[in-house]
């Protein structure tokens, strides 16, 4: 994945993935080929480390409501984000 940089990162603040612009439709055709099964463990190794700076994220629209893995990794985001 082409994010594998991150792994682990506690300086990044901000990833955008949802891969649309300012004020664009957030629905693609065709679906864009981002893997979330990929995605999800980078982001997790990023949430789970202390010190972590990520204050913000934002997902592609075809991973709404499509992925149980996903629908975890958005508590485990948001309980980290709590437990500040």
């Amino acid at each position: 994945s082409g994010l594998e940089p991150l792994r682990g990162s506690i300086i990044i603040e901000q990833i955008d993935l949802s891969l649309v612009g300012k004020h664009q439709s957030p629905t693609l055709k065709p679906t864009p080929p981002i893997s979330c099964e990929l995605v999800l463990p980078i982001l997790d190794s990023i949430i789970e480390r202390e010190g972590c700076a990520l204050r913000h994220l934002q997902f592609p629209w075809s991973w709404r409501g499509k992925s149980i893995q996903f629908e975890q990794f958005l508590m485990r985001y948001n309980e980290m984000l709590n437990n500040r």
